[in-house]
């Protein structure tokens, strides 16, 4: 059974566990959204195999690197789409 996050947890990311990044991650619907942590801002989207919904991206924007907090307040608005 996969463990659901009802609020922003900060965990261990398992995309490659060796490289022992960590991130904040929050469940909606039936996926979820990964926000990296500290100098890991990879953003994972993250909905099942074959969705349209899934996609990996990062907290890069032509001003500079959104912080985590920022990040994870647009997800938030956006109801776990793209932001």
């Amino acid at each position: 059974m996969k463990t659901k996050y009802p609020t922003w947890t900060k965990i261990d990311w398992d995309g490659n566990p060796e490289l022992g990044y960590k991130c904040w991650r929050k469940s909606f619907g039936r996926g979820h959204v990964s926000v990296g942590c500290g100098d890991f801002n990879l953003v994972v989207f993250s909905y099942g195999a074959n969705s349209d919904d899934s996609y990996g991206g990062t907290r890069w924007r032509k001003e500079g690197i959104i912080s985590e907090e920022d990040a994870m307040e647009r997800v938030d608005k956006n109801n776990g789409k793209s932001y």
